[in-house]
């Protein structure tokens, strides 16, 4: 009979780790969260510190009466949840349902891969519940709740309509919305470029014009195009001057979740969501380790065993000197948690079948490549002059630019995707060139180029915005994406994210009426002091009253705003001396929630409506 328990999320994880530990254990899930603050009302005690009204999920019920029972008859009781905030506070919430006698012996586990040495090892090494994780948790929630539940209504009455505002969905939009208008008012520059394909007796090369009497001639008009042409169409070239080098190319650190909801949009075409979504079954499956993490950390034993399969599979000189290691971008790597990479590097990519394969295999590349030697090109930089006769030469300079490469390194396994908002760095071969080498102009190559309005985002890049900014963490880009989209507050044209004239008013709203809560520096902001909950070194009372503080007095005047709108739109129509053309009756000038247009007296049973400068309209709900 079994006398330990351990608690885990999924029942994916529960079948596996039941047959790693063996006799004398249970293992059970909690499909989840079990308890919530309550869906029909705010569910939380602004004037007694914010104190939370949890109740259980009315879909876990039953799962909770299980579990009880279990926690009951267990000898020991080991909670392993995910190693996040989310797991931590899911840990503390069964916790508190069962309401442990103080002899009852708990404890917490975590481990950030399944496998049997990882799960047992993790049984052997317990810790005590994270409270700081489980008060950062608390406060996030709540926050989210109070901006949800308050902002929310506000909107939906000034604006007439269903809309939801979100603390980090309307950041998210905003970004989206400001894009937009930053590409709409951009304006383009045009511009030439002057390069000139020139020929040597060990072959051809293409340069560009580089400086014109010390001053940059990357950019140039027309006429100064013409201007150069026609001046230097006797002119003689020569080589001014070569320099030879290396340049190293390092490989990059193994994915975190950003890193890799990115690379996956790029190289598979999946879109954040659906990658966490495979990404929890490769975990779930024990072939990948946690998957939300922002750490780039890897475990000492899982580099040795890189650094053994790229020595027998590629050679020594594939290993670099000494160890690769990495710096976490995020300024507070949450958690610290391992980065993203496969639990046994000896599964190869072919090995893995399913529609995880792909993604594993770009997990498995990556990591592997992480540890190799770095990458090595031959670069070569000439200067070429120009003048009457060779050795006297005219005040400019033109520049030609060759690499190849020379040891492949990490690119021998991966490649970075394709980033379709940068420009391809392409290798070129310069032939054999020396200083007073004498060269011959075949023709001149004039390029007129224009300026580029910042892209709209992909949600590739849109991730990667989001962490560059501080908006969110890991466990929630997926979800801020996957949001405006379900909402219809952005779309998704030809891979790009287009807000919709409803994100638009939204975002517009929201800016206008909570200039700070929705402000992206704000947002950051407010995650930064999560951090600290989470690090101990804030509490989550002291986070709230400085968020209520910075938020009632915006959500007031937002209040006022909203029923000024409602007032005027309810306003009596204006008539204005004409007949429906529909049903005879008296054309009015009403107020909408998109502005004044023209309707019929009798609507909803006549649905006439136009413009104000006479352009036909439709009126949602209207009947013709």
């Amino acid at each position: 009979m079994a006398n330990k328990l351990l608690i885990v999320e999924s029942t994916a994880k529960s079948a596996r780790i039941a047959k790693m530990l063996g006799a004398g254990w249970q293992v059970e899930a909690t499909h989840g969260h079990v308890r919530d603050l309550p869906e029909n009302t705010l569910g939380i005690e602004v004037e007694a510190d914010f104190r939370p009204l949890y109740e259980v999920l009315p879909r876990q019920v039953n799962i909770v009466r299980r579990l009880l029972k279990a926690i009951s008859e267990a000898e020991a009781v080991y909670v392993a949840t995910d190693m996040d905030r989310e797991g931590e506070a899911i840990a503390w919430h069964v916790l508190q349902l069962a309401d442990l006698p103080p002899d009852k012996p708990v404890f917490r586990v975590t481990f950030t891969a399944i496998t049997e040495d990882a799960v047992r090892a993790a049984v052997a090494s317990p810790r005590p519940l994270d409270v700081n994780l489980v008060e950062a948790q608390q406060a996030r929630r709540i926050v989210d709740r109070l901006v949800g539940y308050l902002v929310s209504p506000v909107v939906c009455q000034a604006l007439d309509g269903r809309y939801s505002a979100g603390r980090v969905q309307s950041a998210c939009l905003r970004l989206v919305v400001e894009r937009e208008r930053q590409i709409t008012a951009f304006t383009p520059e045009i511009y030439w470029t002057l390069d000139a394909l020139l020929k040597a007796d060990t072959g051809e090369l293409t340069a560009r014009l580089n400086t014109v009497k010390q001053q940059s001639a990357e950019r140039l008009n027309h006429e100064q195009v013409q201007s150069l042409t026609k001046g230097l169409t006797d002119a003689a070239f020569w080589v001014g001057s070569v320099k030879h080098g290396e340049q190293r190319r390092n490989p990059h650190p193994p994915f975190t979740t950003s890193t890799l909801q990115q690379a996956a949009s790029q190289a598979l075409g999946l879109s954040p969501e659906r990658t966490m979504q495979i990404a929890q079954r490769l975990y779930e499956a024990g072939q990948i380790t946690y998957h939300r993490t922002d750490g780039v950390d890897v475990a000492p034993e899982a580099q040795r065993a890189a650094l053994q399969h790229i020595a027998r599979t590629y050679g020594g000189d594939y290993v670099p000197n000494q160890p690769q290691s990495y710096q976490a971008k995020a300024k507070h790597a949450q958690e610290a948690h391992e980065a993203i990479r496969p639990t046994d590097v000896a599964q190869l990519p072919v090995q893995v079948e399913g529609d995880g394969a792909a993604l594993y295999a770009l997990i498995w590349q990556r990591f592997v490549a992480s540890q190799m030697a770095e990458a090595r090109y031959a670069v070569q930089a000439v200067e070429i002059l120009a003048g009457k006769t060779q050795g006297h030469a005219y005040p400019l300079t033109f520049q030609a630019k060759g690499r190849s490469l020379i040891f492949d390194g990490f690119l021998k396994v991966y490649q970075e995707p394709p980033d379709p908002d940068a420009e391809a760095e392409q290798d070129s071969q310069l032939p054999f060139l020396q200083e007073s080498t004498a060269l011959h102009l075949v023709e001149w190559l004039p390029i007129e180029r224009q300026t580029k309005a910042p892209p709209r985002f992909t949600e590739a890049s849109l991730v990667r915005e989001l962490e560059r900014r501080g908006i969110g963490r890991p466990s929630t880009y997926a979800s801020m994406v996957q949001t405006l989209k379900q909402r219809e507050y952005a779309k998704l044209q030809k891979k790009r994210l287009v807000p919709t004239d409803t994100g638009t008013l939204l975002c517009d709203f929201l800016v206008e009426h909570f200039p700070d809560l929705f402000a992206v520096p704000y947002t950051a902001h407010l995650e930064e002091a999560l951090d600290a909950v989470a690090r101990g070194e804030a509490t989550r009372l002291a986070v709230l009253k400085a968020f209520w503080a910075d938020f009632t007095p915006q959500l007031g005047a937002a209040g006022q705003a909203a029923q000024q709108q409602t007032k005027t739109r309810r306003q009596s129509p204006t008539p204005i001396d004409e007949t429906c053309p529909a049903c005879g009756g008296d054309l009015v000038e009403r107020k909408g929630k998109h502005g004044s247009f023209i309707g019929c007296m009798n609507y909803p049973d006549c649905g006439y409506t136009r413009g104000l400068e006479h352009k036909p309209v439709t009126l949602r709900g209207a009947t013709s």
